[in-house]
């Protein structure tokens, strides 16, 4: 009788422990468990994945961050996943199909997952010693970058009520630290090169609205200003100096700038790299069939240069819902026994970008540079229709822009229902009524508060596709508070913009009970 031969379990390294490559290995657990897969993952940080977009309320006070933890090593090791922390990858043989850790230590693998994220980058000023690239500066005391736990320790040490804040950027990030900062009671400095801040996500007036609610805030907003310097006294942050020769002083800086992919190790072993780590809609790199990426270190671009699907994917979102989604396909993938549909990029949808700050929502998305009076003065089909509604004095303002009826992009400020209804049908490439007013009711006073109007198959967490139906099921279950829910449907554990809307529901579903 012949022997029985066992196929060896598949060996995967995945480089970086982030919220992405978390959810790629939660997908990939029941693989590891049964033997199909052996899984070592490696996190350059101390500490296994947790919720990078909340950062900002560990940095402020506001959350512990214990909170933010997702991911429990414990349960990994015990299903049998390899879990590497405070170590990093120095080498990759791609021949050999080794990985070489900073301690030594060698691994083999036949598939290779990159999800090392981005890192913050900082400005090339006097005072600041900068790497190239503009990332993992050395920054002298009082100046904060903000991207890990390590940042927002830093960050608490040097904010507190009656402390001034010197915030460079008017970006998203910029704006949202601004707002809770002066919340906490500091005294807060916004410095940004535009005009208005946010500048590349709004139009005009949705712009002069957040100004509006910063200054209101008790933000001071220091518009169209070039950072020249950073003044230090006794090696410690006391002033920026601008390039008109202004100083705005204060107790501590936050550099803003954005962030860039961590690529150098990609780079260093031949993958191509443009704006992150390329890879194709299998998240494959069309250097290597054997290495993958995703989330902030991948690029997203196929082999076709006409490809639509890829158009609006200039480099990473700095989004989570798209890293999610880019590691369940990523999962199914790597365990089909045939051919998976390539990934759903997006379907020629760039990323809806949202804030909630203190006192503002905002939601952007798509094309938002269409002006109303071109549709007026142009009767050409190609010229796309425009619907504006706005109250300045209430802080409200909603802006479709649309072809064909569907949208391609909008503009929704301090609506957010409205925000919510507009971003399904943006995401869906669905159909606008014909009475684009009736959007504007979901914001009503006489908007319906016993039952969700909007039915089961509604999203109400976006980073993790958890629908109200599936909230429903889940507080009949027994999960009655946000925290549960979020344990039993993922829902609210991403960007957190959802939150009131769960808690909405699980108030309009107490209602109904106690009818």
């Amino acid at each position: 009788m012949a022997a029985v031969r066992h196929r060896r379990a598949r060996r995967l390294v995945i480089i970086g422990f982030g919220p992405v490559a978390a959810r790629l290995i939660d997908d990939l657990r029941p693989a590891v468990r049964d033997r199909r897969l052996q899984i070592l993952i490696i996190g350059a940080e101390s500490e296994p994945a947790y919720n990078r977009i909340m950062i900002g309320e560990v940095a402020l006070g506001r959350t512990d961050p214990e909170m933010l933890i997702m991911s429990d090593p414990a349960e990994l090791r015990s299903d049998g996943v390899d879990v590497r922390l405070g170590t990093a990858v120095i080498d990759i043989d791609r021949g050999r199909r080794y990985v070489t850790l900073g301690d030594g230590d060698q691994y083999a693998y036949d598939q290779l997952v990159f999800a090392t994220g981005a890192a913050a980058r900082a400005p090339r000023l006097n005072g600041l010693r900068v790497q190239p690239g503009g990332t993992d500066p050395v920054l002298p005391d009082g100046v904060a970058v903000l991207r890990d736990l390590a940042d927002a320790s830093r960050l608490r040490s040097m904010t507190g009520p009656g402390r001034r804040l010197v915030v460079l950027g008017g970006g998203v990030l910029g704006m949202e630290l601004a707002l809770t900062a002066a919340e906490e009671g500091a005294a807060v400095f916004m410095v940004h090169t535009g005009r208005v801040p946010m500048e590349r996500n709004l139009d005009g007036i949705a712009a002069g609205l957040v100004a509006r609610h910063l200054r209101r805030r008790q933000v001071t907003v220091i518009a169209d200003a070039q950072a020249a310097d950073v003044r230090l006294e006794s090696g410690r942050f006391a002033a920026l100096a601008l390039a008109d020769g202004r100083q705005v002083a204060g107790d501590a800086l936050l550099l803003c700038c954005g962030a860039a992919p961590r690529t150098t190790l990609a780079e260093r072993i031949g993958l191509s790299v443009d704006n992150g780590i390329v890879v194709d809609h299998e998240l494959r790199s069309p250097t290597d069939d054997a290495i993958f990426a995703i989330g902030d270190c991948a690029r997203i671009r196929c082999a076709d240069p006409s490809c639509d699907r890829c158009a609006p994917y200039t480099g990473p979102s700095g989004l989570i819902g798209p890293g999610w989604a880019q590691a369940e396909w990523l999962a199914r993938r790597l365990m089909a026994d045939k051919p998976t549909a390539p990934l759903d990029a997006g379907s020629g949808n760039a990323p809806v970008m949202i804030v909630k700050a203190p006192g503002l929502s905002i939601v952007s998305a798509g094309r938002i540079d269409s002006d109303p009076l071109d549709a007026l003065l142009d009767d050409d089909a190609s010229t796309p229709g425009v619907a504006q509604w706005s109250d300045p004095e209430h802080g409200r303002y909603a802006k479709m822009i649309t072809r064909d009826g569907a949208l391609e992009g909008l503009i929704c400020v301090g609506m957010p229902r409205t925000a919510a209804e507009l971003t399904l049908l943006y995401e869906r490439r669905a159909e606008l009524p014909g009475d684009r007013s009736a959007l504007l009711r979901h914001d009503g006073p006489d908007h319906a508060t016993v039952a969700d109007p909007a039915g089961p198959e509604v999203t109400i967490c976006r980073c993790n596709g958890v629908t109200a139906g599936q909230i429903g099921a889940a507080v009949d279950e027994g999960h009655d508070d946000i925290a549960a829910i979020g344990r039993a449907t993922r829902a609210g554990t991403g960007c957190g913009t959802c939150k009131d809307r769960i808690c909405e529901l699980l108030n309009n579903r107490a209602k109904v009970v106690m009818a």
